[in-house]
């Protein structure tokens, strides 16, 4: 019971953390360091809260190879998942949406734009879902599922839906609920590999993709 005490009052405290700062772009200092707030509150709060419990970041890479295991595996799910997603999302923006043109988009910063979404979107909102939520909450809910080799359990559900609610929380999209489905494959790829680098490279490209999708239909 402690640890889910632990986790919701957490996040709880953190969403609306989140949400005031969103709310008070306005003021200058946080308009200009809104990313940069965010991002360092979402990684230094699970850190001074596993610091404090005396339990270890042990979904962060310690070497080299965990490192390289992790960029591997983002790898050949990005080879798996895009191709299909990307013929999904060309009916969806034809079909749905009623866009008749399509013209590649260009990325005239995309190493500035892959820093910022690695940096400051990917790996804070995995620190802290993936990583300490997830492993925290898989204290309390023992596996039920092996899916694909993985075991998994409620911990990793329960983390996917308070991550697409948190999204909307902070500022609401009719489509926020569809970040459920990519977060399941965020949480298996944290524990098929153990750390969260894979799903931080996996969750940039995604947020990368879109992007790109939409601008390059109109």
């Amino acid at each position: 019971m402690r640890y889910i005490l632990e986790v919701g009052i957490t996040t709880v405290l953190l969403l609306l953390f989140a949400r005031i700062l969103y709310s008070s772009q306005h003021i200058p200092f946080i308009g200009a360091y809104y990313t940069t707030i965010f991002a360092a509150t979402f990684i230094y709060v699970p850190v001074m809260i596993l610091w404090w419990r005396k339990r270890p970041i042990d979904f962060v890479d310690s070497s080299l190879g965990s490192f390289g295991k992790g960029f591997l595996y983002f790898l050949v799910a990005a080879l798996i998942v895009f191709p299909p997603y990307l013929l999904c999302s060309h009916f969806w923006m034809t079909w749905a949406l009623g866009k008749q043109h399509f013209m590649l988009a260009p990325f005239p910063d995309i190493w500035k734009t892959a820093a910022f979404q690695v940096l400051l979107i990917a790996l804070p909102e995995e620190f802290y879902f993936r990583g300490y939520m997830q492993s925290t909450l898989n204290r309390v809910f023992a596996p039920k599922w092996r899916i694909f080799g993985v075991p998994l359990g409620w911990g990793w559900i329960i983390t996917c839906v308070v991550f697409a609610f948190a999204h909307s929380f902070v500022r609401f999209q009719w489509w926020h609920f569809s970040i459920f489905f990519p977060a399941l494959l965020f949480g298996w790829l944290k524990e098929k590999t153990g750390s969260i680098t894979a799903p931080v490279f996996f969750h940039a490209l995604a947020n990368i993709a879109s992007d790109w999708i939409i601008r390059s239909y109109y």
